[in-house]
């Protein structure tokens, strides 16, 4: 499926996006497993509403990459802002507790996002990028757990 064009009504082409959400505050929510667990079902489930196809999907501790093809029949404002809409609706009013003490208020995912339209490197490249890049964003976060006042002089 990488790289090949698809062609429907009177278009050929192919549309394959790189998006990226950060929780609001940039908090490290994800590091609770449910809480990604269940934030990736939703953009999914959302997704696959919207037909258009999450074909990779990771989780740093704070931020989520999406690797997305076949969209044309939505504008990168629209697919972000319905994608980040329902998962942050979900998550608020049935999983509130998994993140309590990490955000307060209405909000999940903060205002942006990240996004770049991707044709010029293979659908491979992108999926690779996505599930293998987030591996540093772990090893970071684990060098930086916040210090307590015991070892902060450390």
């Amino acid at each position: 499926m990488a790289n090949e064009l698809r062609s429907s009504g009177h278009t050929v082409g192919e549309t394959n996006l790189h998006l990226q959400f950060t929780p609001a505050y940039r908090r490290d929510i994800f590091v609770e497993p449910l809480a990604r667990e269940l934030t990736v079902a939703y953009i999914v489930q959302r997704a696959q509403e919207m037909r258009v196809n999450i074909a990779a999907i990771e989780c740093g501790p704070d931020h989520v990459h999406l690797f997305v093809t076949d969209w044309k029949n939505w504008s990168i404002p629209i697919l972000a802002g319905q994608l980040k809409a329902y998962s942050s609706r979900m998550m608020r009013k049935s999983h509130k507790e998994l993140f309590v003490d990490k955000l307060y208020g209405k909000k999940f995912w903060s205002s942006g996002y990240f996004h770049r339209t991707v044709g010029a490197v293979t659908a491979a490249t992108v999926k690779k990028y996505v599930a293998e890049g987030q591996k540093k964003h772990w090893v970071e976060f684990e060098q930086k757990k916040q210090k307590t006042l015991l070892n902060y002089s450390s």
